[in-house]
């Protein structure tokens, strides 16, 4: 198989390391579902097989990494500090590493500058638009997979470089620059801020989900959604705690309020459904009536109540 053609806004580049990338993604993917999106260090630390090889996904005292297998970087990493101890990077703040004007998300540099070879390796990936794994550390020693995300720009004299991701795609095949084209600015500064924090958004509620759909479990990737609880249009925030997981399916039956979640998690499909009779796709769906809704591990990334219970008002008027 020919290597695929990526780019990130750039000339198209070939990149040498994508069978790694690509078994990486799947490996990573795995391991998310398994541990609920939240991954301890320990899972992480053996890596994943491929080419008859072992490949590390991340080390433990970096924050940039490249595996001796590839030629540019594969991850990046931000750690939770242990009780007592301050951050040492900016980035350790995830809200406040969001860069205001365009949507996209701050992370430091090595501080080696120039010349140092971590920062070298993602100025690699940079150049071939080359999709890298995000672990964004979420409590010590514990890491949620966000990808493919890849370097949009670099602010080398701040120390910086900016971060895009997408919320859509198979990651093991996914041209950034096809994602670009949906997300990225088309007619403003404002709207390129609003889709690149959009797609931040799904992104890391897919991740809280671990990459599953709440409602029905779903593990396809390509078919899920971070949906608003409370809609953007409606001035929904762009935060975890307003976004559940679910498949295309499920999204659409939402957003029409053919199934709602109420404050107490529990889901609610509208009689009209219920009363229609058409096989087992519309069986499964009418099934999870009454059910609880399937919620991330962290309680920090439930949804809140108050935006269910805002949505849910509006799921009721509808029915009349």
């Amino acid at each position: 198989m020919d290597p695929i053609i990526v780019g990130a806004g750039r000339s198209p580049a070939i990149d040498p390391d994508r069978r790694i990338r690509s078994a990486a993604f799947a490996a990573i993917e795995q391991l998310s579902r398994q541990h609920g999106g939240q991954i301890p260090w320990d899972a992480i630390t053996p890596g994943f097989q491929t080419g008859g090889q072992t490949v590390r996904f991340a080390n433990r005292a970096k924050g940039i990494f490249k595996p001796r297998q590839m030629s540019a970087a594969l991850s990046i990493k931000t750690t939770v500090p242990r009780s007592g101890r301050s951050p040492w990077y900016r980035d350790q703040d995830f809200s406040a590493s969001l860069d205001g004007p365009t949507g996209l998300v701050r992370y430091d540099l090595s501080r080696g500058g120039r010349e140092d070879a971590s920062n070298r390796a993602l100025l690699a990936a940079m150049q071939r638009g080359a999709p890298l794994i995000y672990f964004r550390g979420i409590s010590p020693a514990v890491y949620q997979p966000v990808f493919p995300v890849w370097v949009e720009s670099s602010r080398q004299e701040e120390g910086y470089v900016l971060l895009a991701t997408a919320d859509f795609a198979d990651a093991g095949t996914v041209s950034p620059a096809a994602a670009r084209e949906r997300i990225e600015v088309s007619y403003s500064v404002t709207e390129a801020r609003v889709r690149n924090h959009q797609a931040w958004f799904s992104a890391r509620t897919k991740a809280a989900y671990g990459w599953r759909c709440a409602f029905s479990g779903l593990p396809v990737r390509e078919l899920l959604i971070g949906a608003h609880i409370v809609p953007d249009a409606e001035g929904g925030l762009p935060s975890v705690q307003n976004g559940i997981c679910m498949s295309a399916l499920h999204h659409v039956a939402f957003d029409s309020h053919l199934i709602g979640v109420d404050p107490d998690y529990r889901v609610h499909v509208a009689s009209p459904l219920r009363k229609q009779r058409d096989g087992d796709l519309l069986a499964n769906i009418k099934g999870i009536d009454g059910a609880r809704l399937t919620l991330p591990q962290a309680p920090e990334d439930w949804p809140d109540r108050r935006f269910l219970e805002r949505r849910f008002k509006q799921f009721r008027e509808r029915l009349g």
